[in-house]
């Protein structure tokens, strides 16, 4: 059989591609089968232009592709739909899950297997408020602004009586990087938390200044999975003070399937146990598992856990976790730690459900590039 894939370019995650087909790939020579599948790639830059994914896609299918598989959002996810529905082959959607999807059903032929991003950020709200805190300053980078993750911090504190009572995002060039808004505003307001939104490179920047900045250190801090993204926390120093994200993944779950993934993508490189070869190691499983690519109901033992793909909604449904960023004895770097899975997230997947339903009927500005993922 044929794999396609649809591939984005990365600067931030500058490896993403190679990671998924590395994960892709390990999965599927973990479980024997790897010499019954041919895989074929198309580039399709980062991942924003809808008619160069739709081209790329055609051209897998033509090429005899029996199921593609797509580093793509929502958005591009069902402008490529028709391709699917029309030829009857299968759609598999790697996504971060820090857009909303804006069609008003599931798509023909389409499954996608998420990093739950705007789940994670809901999660984390609910910790903030269990924590006893109420009022919130949202500080994002400029790149992570044009995602979901600033809504979601406002929707999610707003339901629960709370409130994001400043925004602030960061300048887009990095030479011109400053926290002072936030500190002035933090100052005036000090029984205020902080709502925190960065990734990658622009993850360090903001713990680096934040590390210069007593007064930020002493406000509790709440972050988005991707800022809690490991790879990049152990090359970061730690900034003198903890700060709580809810993630998908952590390198730190201590199964037997997270073991195995590690010990198989460590082999070829440490820099391979990542969030993005998680989502080639968990297609593989369900590719492998799948009758004839049909996906609905099933549950993969994956290494962040029980993975359940939903025939209602053709999104995969997976565990979210709760972490403390701390400081890395040996490194004096960043580290997971206090890794507890959120024990029912009923709340936050209905949450969540409006969330869309308010953007499927309000106009908003979003990126349309694949997260993470900057043309610069």
């Amino acid at each position: 059989m044929k794999l396609g894939l649809l591939l984005t370019k990365s600067v931030i995650y500058s490896s993403i591609g190679f990671d998924i087909v590395d994960g892709l790939k390990a999965s599927l020579k973990n479980q024997g089968c790897e010499s019954e599948y041919q895989i074929l790639s198309k580039n399709i830059g980062v991942g924003g232009n809808n008619d160069e994914i739709y081209s790329c896609a055609e051209q897998l299918l033509l090429e005899g592709a029996d199921i593609v598989i797509g580093y793509i959002n929502p958005h591009a996810a069902e402008a490529i739909s028709p391709l699917f529905e029309n030829s009857g082959k299968t759609l598999l959607v790697l996504d971060s899950g820090y857009h909303l999807p804006v069609y008003e059903s599931v798509l023909p032929n389409t499954y996608f297997i998420s990093l739950q991003g705007n789940l994670c950020s809901r999660a984390i709200v609910n910790k903030a408020f269990s924590d006893g805190n109420k009022n919130f300053a949202v500080a994002c980078s400029f790149f992570d602004a044009g995602y979901r993750s600033p809504y979601i911090y406002s929707a999610a504190s707003e339901e629960k009586g709370g409130a994001v009572t400043f925004n602030y995002v960061t300048p887009l060039r990095k030479a011109d990087f400053t926290l002072d808004p936030l500190i002035n505003y933090l100052n005036e307001n000090k029984d205020t938390a902080i709502f925190a939104s960065f990734c990658g490179d622009m993850t360090e920047d903001y713990l680096n200044e934040s590390a210069k900045l007593e007064s930020l250190s002493k406000n509790n801090t709440y972050a988005s999975s991707f800022t809690a993204e490991e790879n990049w926390l152990d090359k970061i120093t730690y900034p003198g003070y903890d700060w709580y994200s809810a993630v998908p993944w952590s390198k730190n779950i201590d199964t037997p399937a997270n073991n195995e993934f590690k010990n198989i993508m460590g082999s070829i490189r440490p820099e391979k146990i990542n969030v993005f070869s998680l989502l080639g190691w968990e297609a593989a499983l369900y590719i492998s598992k799948s009758n004839n690519f049909n996906f609905d109901g099933l549950i993969i033992d994956s290494p962040r856990g029980s993975v359940f793909m939903n025939p209602s909604t053709k999104h995969s449904e997976a565990p979210v976790y709760y972490a403390t960023v701390t400081k890395k004895s040996d490194t004096n770097t960043c580290v997971l730690t206090n890794i507890t899975e959120v024990s029912d997230l009923t709340e936050d997947r209905n949450g969540l459900l409006k969330d869309i339903e308010y953007i499927k009927n309000n106009i908003s500005n979003s990126w349309l590039n694949s997260y993470a993922c900057l043309d610069s």
